[in-house]
């Protein structure tokens, strides 16, 4: 029996008829926990054995997509699996949102790194200097084993779309943005992280910022997390290609690339309303088919996701 258009079907993993995310809470126990405990185990197993510490570290950081997998997995079954990785794989989404990911983290950094050297500071050489195929050898490492690969399915592929149903993609995207910077807690206790090397709060400050960003990107990605991978993959490599940036004592770099990407986001947020390019079909959100998706010929698609508070129609 076909469901009324704007409902939601029975056993939505992401979210109820009312736009609550009914599996929110199992999502980031699965996902706090998993990464939690593969990072904290590994300083105390280094000793015995520093390959075991390394892919315990590795496997820490695929927290949030082994979430997705499980609470969808759970709700909607293989058949809902499918669908979910089906949406987040679309690539034919155009070549826009893939260069906007690959090049608005080096728009930020590379005129961080020139005001700094402008205001007398040293730069130095990039790492990618006379090593070039190493740079897209490390491209590839950071995609796979950097963080992308075993986070975006979970926090772009999952949490935001879940959240956006509710709150809109500015207000989820914060939300976001400080849970995804909270679960990077650990990591500034454990010593030879990069996280060990930063100050906190202007970290959580860069993820929230970012986050805003990667939702403004997921808008005009139809639901596919390639886009959002492209991102998180570029912001750490481009990190490394600049010089300077992640070198012990250039606080002002960090900080003057900090100030631009508030900027950026702050700009974003303030973007005139608008409407996804194509907004969330129920199937495509919960991995589940539904009848109601299928509207009859020559009647009108109702979406689910809600417009931001104040967008036109």
């Amino acid at each position: 029996m076909a469901m009324p258009p704007g409902s939601v079907p029975d056993g939505h993993p992401v979210a109820d008829d009312h736009g609550r995310w009914i599996h929110g809470m199992p999502f980031l126990v699965i996902a706090f926990a998993w990464s939690w405990s593969c990072w904290l185990s590994a300083p105390f197993i280094r000793s015995q054995s520093t390959l075991v510490a390394g892919v315990l570290s590795a496997l820490g950081g695929f927290g949030p997509g082994v979430a997705a997998v499980a609470v969808i997995g759970w709700a909607g079954g293989r058949l809902g699996l499918l669908r979910w990785l089906g949406r987040c794989l679309q690539w034919r989404i155009g070549v826009c949102p893939f260069a906007w990911a690959f090049f608005l983290p080096l728009a930020v950094l590379a005129p961080a790194a020139l005001v700094h050297a402008a205001l007398g500071g040293s730069l130095g050489l990039s790492p990618v200097a006379g090593h070039l195929p190493v740079a897209f050898v490390n491209l590839a490492l950071i995609l796979l084993l950097g963080g992308p690969l075993g986070e975006e399915f979970g926090w772009r592929g999952y949490a935001w779309p879940a959240l956006r149903i509710r709150y809109g993609w500015r207000a989820s995207s914060l939300i976001l943005g400080a849970v995804w910077g909270l679960w990077h807690l650990p990591l500034f206790f454990i010593e030879g992280t990069l996280q060990s090397r930063l100050p906190m709060l202007p970290f959580l400050a860069s993820t929230m910022a970012l986050s805003v960003v990667f939702g403004w990107l997921s808008e005009r990605s139809r639901g596919s997390v390639l886009p959002a991978l492209t991102l998180h993959t570029a912001v750490n490599w481009w990190a490394w290609v600049v010089p300077g940036l992640l070198v012990d004592g250039h606080q002002r770099q960090m900080a003057l690339a900090l100030g631009l990407l508030t900027l950026l986001a702050t700009g974003l947020l303030a973007w005139p309303a608008f409407r996804s390019s194509r907004s969330f079909s129920r199937s495509e959100r919960t991995g589940r088919p539904a009848a109601a998706d299928r509207t009859a010929p020559g009647s009108p698609h109702r979406p689910l996701s809600r417009p931001d508070p104040g967008s036109p129609g």
